[in-house]
């Protein structure tokens, strides 16, 4: 991998493909849906080519990946306690279909990350 790549680009390389093959797919079999090349795609893997915007969104929405888990952001620290207050908090405000995509959100990125 080519030292001089941006190391969010990098990262986000890593991830896509750790997502592909917790999924266990090769990727041509991943990039079926996709309509992209397996080469293309290894090249973006590796990092030596940085996904479009419009790919990722793609990627995502095709094998349900919340693309947080993908995109690594830089946030505030809090710790942990404080964390889960504020989330405890917004939690009360969900009912119904809005605490199963919680739930499915919160299972995804721990298999993501």
């Amino acid at each position: 991998m080519n030292k001089n790549i941006d190391p969010r680009v990098r990262d986000t390389a890593a991830r896509l493909r750790k997502i592909r093959e917790m999924k266990g797919l090769t990727r041509e079999k991943f990039c079926e849906p996709l309509g992209e090349n397996s080469e293309y795609w290894g090249l973006i893997e590796r990092g030596e080519q940085a996904i479009s915007l419009v790919k990722l969104l793609q990627v995502c929405e095709v094998y349900g990946i919340p693309i947080e888990s993908v995109i690594q952001l830089n946030y505030a620290e809090e710790n942990d306690e404080q964390l889960r207050m504020r989330i405890g908090e917004l939690l009360q405000q969900c009912h119904g279909r809005q605490l199963e995509v919680v739930k499915k959100f919160i299972q995804d990125i721990a298999l993501s990350l």
